[in-house]
């Protein structure tokens, strides 16, 4: 799908086409892939050309808060090359940056509670999406598909994530200490991810 026609199904023509040339003026080029499990975007260097993939995503405000986090990476690069970390302060502060410039607030506008809530995670981005539990449940009101995240079920329940069956055990600060019933190992699992309870009448006493 055309970058263009893909960002006009979550903003105004006019402001899809600034962004897309302010994409290409800076030897970059955004494309639009599949949903993928282990990340929403990236940004990657090629040679003298830059590259972002963003995952399509019928949910608009998840869809432009990744862009603008990749957005944020890529200004970062034309600033200071690899000179500075990937996720530090001048990336964090090009990511509140461009929210303003493009004026993504706009889009965010029509719901107040996700508003503010996307306003608290610029005053500090957090590398990796879905990180915020706060912004991934305002996000998921909006998602086809309905959901309990990990978050929200108690210490030993049990739950299917990627068709696997997990125990939760212990949370900590981002994730969640899981243990795989068929395997019998742990895992650290996002907080904010989207998970199917199951009925614990169903497992022996563990």
């Amino acid at each position: 799908m055309i970058a263009l026609e893909y960002l006009e199904k979550h903003l105004p023509a006019k402001k899809a086409a600034i962004i897309i040339d302010y994409i290409t003026r800076h030897n970059c080029t955004l494309r639009i892939t599949r949903p993928r499990k282990t990340k929403r975007g990236d940004f990657r260097q090629l040679g003298t050309k830059q590259l972002i993939t963003i995952n399509q995503d019928s949910n608009s405000f998840r869809f432009l808060f990744t862009l603008i986090h990749e957005l944020s990476h890529l200004e970062t690069f034309i600033q200071y090359k690899n000179q500075v970390k990937p996720h530090g302060i001048e990336w964090k502060s090009n990511f509140k940056k461009l929210f303003d410039y493009f004026e993504i607030g706009e889009e965010f506008s029509v719901d107040n509670y996700i508003l503010q809530v996307v306003k608290s995670e610029l005053k500090n981005p957090k590398a990796c999406s879905g990180v915020n539990v706060n912004l991934e449940q305002a996000f998921a009101v909006y998602d086809r598909e309905q959901g309990v995240l990990l978050d929200q079920i108690s210490t030993g329940d049990f739950f299917l994530f990627r068709n696997k069956q997990f125990k939760k055990l212990q949370t900590r600060r981002t994730r969640v200490l899981c243990l795989n019933i068929t395997n019998n190992r742990t895992y650290t699992i996002n907080r904010a991810v989207k998970i199917q309870r199951i009925d614990s009448d169903l497992f022996r006493i563990m």
